[in-house]
């Protein structure tokens, strides 16, 4: 009974490591799978979602100004000098004199309820508009930056394909280095070739050495940044089950790089117009300072008048005290402030116009540049392509030709040479090809 236990337990320890293991992989099968997982968990993303609710709330707080305000108060005053008041003699029966007395109690308290009523406020209107406007704002910066984060994670993205597809080729690459160091050491120690052969076949398995350390620092570089892009914790483990092939034809390598591509609209250019407007709202804001106020307020409560100090609740003590009260404050002069003011949030507003103008000629500009690169890359990859697969073969008859003894050991060297630059230059024409895709891609 107790054996029975005990594998139950080890085999639920297990199902938990096993469940542990499966939480920390993460595999991505497609630039839409990176994509998805980026506008989701990325941690900026995060921050704009927090970044919406408070100015959500901050416009609802700004509202505030529909409804009245109502308070609950108490107050207690006290006279420490009564005023006196001139009363004419002939009130209390003596005529002819002038009499000053003075009225009221030495303390004073007021309880009840005081309510107030924005009638007319022209700045709490535009204020509330500005808080709604920054709500707009935040979803338009947001948008952006997922514009600006599908450029990233896809850039990296295809950095890791090429990269991992040039640590595949270069595993062969360096077989065939090792094969012709091989052999040119062996002619070396029959006394068929110098020592120069020998250097240089060694410093050809050192390149190709050299291009492997490259690649995976590349390829390394462009997972982890997959991995802060995505939200993926220090203790995931990223993996790409996507593959691309650097050596093969070059019409299938184009076909993943589709031809006539354009940008969609950018989405940096809302963020200006946003900002245009919101300039505007303050500018109006700025001019409703001289604008009249009207407000109502009103107070409800008891009094109670004392000759000493001390506080009763008695039946009698307290008197009934109301008033409505109408307010009009109109501002007449305030040192130029308001209309320095004013003047400021205009040039604010022509400020942001011509920034958002300059942004739309120079985002046609961006554009059109963009389009040109993508299509000279396609065509510089299609060459490069070609010539990779010309170099691989001639390599393969200058080895051949070797064998037999028709060319020298320098110029079977000078093929492998070239195949390799061969390589080099295709790897970076499709860096820079997947690279343009990649802005484009992101704006559709």
């Amino acid at each position: 009974m107790h054996r029975k236990l005990r594998l139950h337990i080890l085999l639920s320890w297990l199902s938990l490591l096993t469940t542990s293991t499966v939480r920390t992989q993460v595999v991505f099968h497609s630039l839409t799978e990176v994509w998805t997982a980026a506008l989701r968990d990325n941690p900026t993303q995060r921050i704009y979602r927090l970044k919406t609710g408070q100015l959500t709330d901050e416009y609802h707080a700004q509202q505030s100004y529909l409804l009245p305000q109502v308070g609950a108060g108490f107050s207690g005053q006290d006279n420490l000098k009564l005023s006196v008041t001139p009363v004419p003699g002939e009130l209390i029966g003596q005529p002819g004199k002038t009499l000053y007395l003075t009225f009221g109690k030495h303390y004073i308290y007021n309880a009840g309820f005081t309510a107030t009523e924005t009638i007319f406020n022209w700045q709490a209107v535009l204020f509330s508009n500005i808080a709604h406007e920054n709500i707009a704002l935040n979803s338009l910066e947001q948008a952006a930056y997922e514009q600006t984060l599908k450029t990233a994670t896809a850039q990296y993205y295809y950095s890791a394909l090429i990269s991992a597809s040039s640590l595949h080729t270069s595993d062969h690459d360096r077989q065939l280095a090792d094969s012709i160091l091989s052999t040119v050491r062996g002619r070396y120690g029959q006394g068929l070739v110098d020592l120069g052969a020998v250097h240089t076949a060694e410093i050809n398995v050192n390149n190709v050495r050299e291009n492997i350390y490259q690649s995976r620092q590349l390829y390394d570089l462009a997972l982890q940044n997959l991995k802060l892009l995505t939200g993926c914790t220090a203790q995931q483990s990223l993996t790409l089950d996507e593959h691309l092939a650097i050596d093969s034809l070059p019409d299938d390598q184009t076909d993943s790089t589709p031809a006539n591509l354009f940008p969609g609209p950018d989405k940096n250019l809302d963020v200006y117009a946003a900002n245009t407007r919101l300039a505007q709202l303050q500018a109006k804001f700025q001019k409703a300072a001289f604008y009249p106020t009207l407000s109502l307020s009103g107070f409800l409560g008891s009094q109670q008048f004392r000759d000493n100090f001390g506080l009763t609740f008695t039946d009698g003590a307290w008197n009934d005290y109301r008033y409505l009260q109408l307010n009009l404050n109109v501002p007449l002069f305030t040192g130029f402030y308001n209309r320095n003011k004013y003047r400021s949030a205009e040039a604010m507003v022509r400020i942001e116009a011509q920034q958002y103008h300059d942004a739309i000629e120079q985002s046609k500009l961006n554009d059109s540049l963009m389009v040109t690169t993508y299509d000279n890359d396609r065509l510089l990859v299609a060459a490069s392509g070609r010539n990779l697969l010309l170099y691989r073969a001639n390599l393969e008859l200058s080895r051949g030709k070797f064998d037999e003894g028709l060319i020298s050991v320098d110029t079977w060297q000078k093929s492998f040479e070239d195949y390799l630059h061969a390589e080099n230059t295709h790897l970076s024409n499709l860096s820079s090809l997947f690279s343009a895709m990649a802005s484009i891609i992101s704006r559709n």
